[in-house]
């Protein structure tokens, strides 16, 4: 492709007076993990939203781990036995908005 500009090569066309700066190597905006703000001053969406990622990665999975280690030796040991009757309510419960009965 023609047209596409590479890296090192100039850039076609006007730069706008302060579009680019240079940042130190040790000043906080140069930090990769520096919180992008706002002209309000607020955090950026994408910030608040990192966060809440690490505070989510924090607490750990939404699961009860030993209860699926259990299953799991169960299955592998082929003692787990399915109740379909039980599976079926609970299935039909979930479907019918009714999913916190189960």
């Amino acid at each position: 492709m023609s047209g596409d500009s590479k890296i090192g090569q100039p850039i076609a066309g006007p730069v706008r007076a302060g579009a680019v700066r240079k940042l130190a190597a040790g000043s906080a905006a140069a930090r990769p993990d520096a919180p992008v703000s706002t002209a309000a001053g607020e955090a950026a969406p994408a910030t608040r939203l990192l966060g809440l990622t690490r505070t989510l990665a924090e607490q750990g999975p939404p699961v009860d781990v030993a209860r699926v280690a259990t299953l799991r030796t169960a299955i592998a040991g082929g003692d787990y036995r399915v109740e379909a009757r039980a599976l079926a309510q609970a299935m039909l419960a979930f479907h019918q908005g009714s999913a916190g009965a189960c």
